[in-house]
């Protein structure tokens, strides 16, 4: 095994070493240990680093001891004193973090020392660099320290999947021992025993330095060096990334708290509509007295004869310790006599009328639905009433084969009934409430809200965040006006700071605008040197439709006068560069596959520059097993090649795959052809989607920079797919305004194809996008 030297900084000779250590080395790896993944609220209890391989140093903060964290001295001084000071050494060194985000704002938030000009590399985005969707192969691909490690072990040259597993056993039951819980949601590592938290912290920098000495390499072999620390990876994590998390954005929470109040009265009202216009049809109400009588029979005991007392107010005494009706022989002879007193002394039913019996069970049903006939939250209970009581045939099935009761099926019925129609309101009001006002009441931290943006989220480049999640705002006519109104009203609730003004911009058609550049192809970039509606030019090119206009101007613009075919253009504008096959479109447009045939030969006739830079990305994929974006980016595809080698293009056809399950069998052959056809279809894919991710990353990288040079306060708080958002005092926001365009049209220039962003003013996020 191999030998490791792992020190508790404890003693001022131990922190003598750490400090010489650090000193000693230009590249250091850093990590913190904290009691909290809120590095707004918890605190560091330990730092640790290692800038050897098989060397680490933790020096403890603060300790759990008796029940309690307490702070940690070295010879009467306060260890957080001393963390500063070695902090600051740090600071002069280039380090290397996993996941330093984290690291550096706790750092920042904490001790008010700011590492993120020193963070050399990130091993997440190093990984991702180099391979994208994650150290490992297909589902296990990973990026998280120990899951890098071990797919890694071979190289790294030790045991990890055994080191990992001891560990935590041994950091667990520490853990446990002490109190503290291990569950995801809520690992008190703070808790552990001083040793095993040392030993632990010491190993997680100790790998973080061997990962990085290992895809440096790689980085280095890929000739993505300066992509990765100078151009946009790195700059763009310390510069953009990691300041608009730590900065955040201002809630406007009284608007908030009257959309929340009135969406929940909205709720309540549609929810009525839908449950009064179900109920009015004869079979509803037999579906809900059969639930009733089945869930809640007619019984003398329990909580039927118990409801069946209530409702008759029957002068019978409660137990004091149930309080409920004390049913004895001796209660029920004080009853009136008759059919109700028979059955309690009896339960036989034969004595209880059909109309009493379900209405006990009918209101103990309602009962248990809140007060309503069935619960529209329901999908057992709406599929039911949908498939069973009302005879509608569902459009698809589960995975299990139960019929599929969800918002495709709602959608496809809700022009023709009531209910249908008020229930997809209901539910899209629903999602909007939960999706975000529960969920920035729930996170907002004294009006504050910290989206999440993840570099290493996607393939591309693109960032994967939680605010790519607010809602497209939608026009009139796109969806019920309820709907647009809380909808459109989302980005409202994120306000610029007071004295300060949103400058937010947003890309005009990015991603068409990369495609014509990319593919070369003379006629797509007539659309927008002409300035001609890019769907309407597709659908014309490609159907070659005679009379019509591509030019919103014109009398004859095709979506005046012939909209469905502008329309279908829309799903195979892009579509169809991205791999979109006949079958696939014959589906999505519910056309005839002859029909798609045609649209996909006549797109390529069209555009037939276009339909060479597919084939030539093809071939190049096919060879190699990856392709490289004009920025630099590089997408690996290497089962491409493996395959094509081994099958051929045949591994798509139906036939051949028939004979190769006879000796490979089906699943394996299944995903291999998944395999090399999403791997083909990416190769297009990104070659767009990489671009367009670098021309938004660069602009950021460029706005934050110039802001920084002319002492404008501002910078960028915000990233929506395309669209940026800047936060500036608007003492300078006129000149910051100039910036921001110039920095987004221009710090990427296209061949033949201008960029367009054109930047608004505003107090919240609504108005300005």
């Amino acid at each position: 095994m191999e030998d490791k030297r792992y020190v508790t900084v404890d003693t001022m000779d131990t922190l003598t070493e750490m400090v010489n250590h650090i000193k000693k080395h230009d590249i250091v790896a850093f990590d913190t240990e904290t009691t909290s993944l809120n590095p707004r609220k918890g605190k560091i209890i330990g730092l640790s680093v290692s800038a050897e391989v098989g060397v680490g140093y933790y020096m403890p903060t603060i300790i759990f001891r008796d029940g309690d964290l307490h702070d940690c001295y070295i010879e009467d001084t306060l260890c957080h004193d001393i963390a500063k000071r070695v902090l600051k050494i740090l600071a002069t060194k280039k380090l290397i973090m996993h996941n330093g985000s984290f690291d550096s704002r706790f750092v920042k938030g904490f001790y008010d020392i700011d590492l993120v000009p020193s963070l050399y590399a990130d091993t997440v985005l190093l990984v991702h660099t180099v391979s994208e969707e994650g150290a490992g192969d297909g589902v296990g691909a990973s990026f998280g320290l120990k899951e890098i490690a071990k797919a890694i072990q071979g190289e790294l040259g030790i045991d990890m999947e055994k080191e990992a597993n001891e560990e935590q056993i041994e950091l667990k039951a520490s853990i446990k021992n002490n109190g503290g819980s291990t569950t995801k949601d809520n690992y008190e590592i703070y808790k552990a025993d001083l040793p095993i938290l040392s030993k632990y912290a010491c190993a997680d920098t100790d790998l973080t330095l061997r990962i990085f000495n290992h895809y440096i390499k790689i980085l280095k072999e890929e000739d993505l060096e300066s992509f990765f620390y100078d151009e946009e990876v790195m700059p763009l994590y310390r510069e953009v990334t990691i300041p608009m998390e730590r900065n955040g954005m201002l809630l406007d929470m009284a608007l908030i708290l009257q959309s929340k109040e009135e969406i929940i009265a909205d709720l309540e009202k549609y929810k009525k509509l839908t449950i009064k216009e179900l109920i009015k049809d004869p079979r509803v109400k037999e579906w809900v007295i059969e639930k009733a009588l089945t869930t809640f029979p007619p019984n003398h005991k329990g909580g039927f004869a118990q409801q069946l007392v209530k409702e008759y107010e029957y002068d019978i005494p409660k137990s004091e310790k149930t309080g409920k009706y004390s049913l004895t022989a001796a209660t029920i002879a004080t009853c009136p006599d008759g059919p109700i007193k028979n059955f309690l002394k009896s339960g036989n039913t034969i004595y209880l009328e059909e109309d009493i019996a379900i209405k006990i069970s009918v209101k103990m049903w309602r009962e248990r639905q809140g007060g309503d006939y069935f619960n529209i939250q329901s999908k057992d209970h709406l599929g039911s009433i949908a498939f069973t009581a009302l005879g509608f045939k569902p459009l698809s099935a589960t995975d299990k084969g139960k019929d599929k009761f969800d918002e495709d099926f709602i959608q496809s019925i809700s022009g023709t009934y009531e209910w249908a129609k008020n229930l997809r309101i209901y539910n899209k009001l629903l999602k909007i409430k939960s999706t975000y006002m529960d969920r920035f009441l729930d996170r907002q931290e004294d009006g504050m809200y910290y989206f999440s943006y993840k570099q290493h989220g996607t393939v591309s480049g693109r960032y994967s965040s939680d605010s790519q999640q607010l809602p497209r705002p939608k026009e009139e006519g796109e969806d019920d006006p309820i709907i647009l109104k809380y909808n459109n009203n989302i980005r409202a609730f994120f306000i610029s700071k007071p004295n300060y003004i949103f400058i937010d911009d947003d890309y005009s058609s990015l991603e068409p605008r990369v495609f014509a550049h990319v593919s070369g192809d003379d006629n797509l970039k007539k659309i927008f040197s002409d300035n001609l509606d890019f769907y309407s030019h597709i659908a014309i090119q490609t159907e070659k439709l005679q009379g019509v206009s591509a030019n919103p101007k014109d009398a004859n613009f095709l979506k005046k006068v012939q909209p469905s075919k502008r329309q279908s253009a829309k799903e195979y504008s892009l579509g169809i560069a991205y791999g979109l096959k006949s079958y696939a479109l014959s589906k999505t447009l519910e056309i005839s596959l002859k029909e798609a045939d045609k649209l996909v030969k006549g797109y390529l006739e069209g555009f037939p520059d276009l339909a060479k830079w597919m084939k030539y990305t093809e071939a190049f994929v096919k060879e190699h097993g990856y392709v490289k974006v004009q920025t630099g980016r590089i997408r690996h595809l290497p089962k491409v090649p493996y395959l094509y080698k081994k099958f051929g293009d045949s591994i798509l056809n139906w036939e051949f795959q028939r004979k190769l399950e006879n000796s490979l069998g089906k699943e394996v052959v299944t995903n291999m052809a998944r395999d090399y056809k999403n791997g083909i279809n990416n190769s297009f894919n990104v070659g767009i989607q990489g671009l367009a991710a670098s021309i938004v990353n660069r602009a950021a990288i460029r706005i934050n920079r110039l802001f920084k040079e002319r002492g404008i306060d501002g910078k960028v708080v915000a990233n929506i797919h395309d669209q940026l958002v800047a936060e500036v005092h608007e003492d300078s926001v006129e000149e910051a305004k100039v910036i921001v365009q110039d920095c987004m049209e221009n710090t990427t220039k296209l061949d033949g194809v201008d960029l367009i962003a054109v930047p608004s003013l505003a107090r919240n996020m609504k108005d300005g996008h």
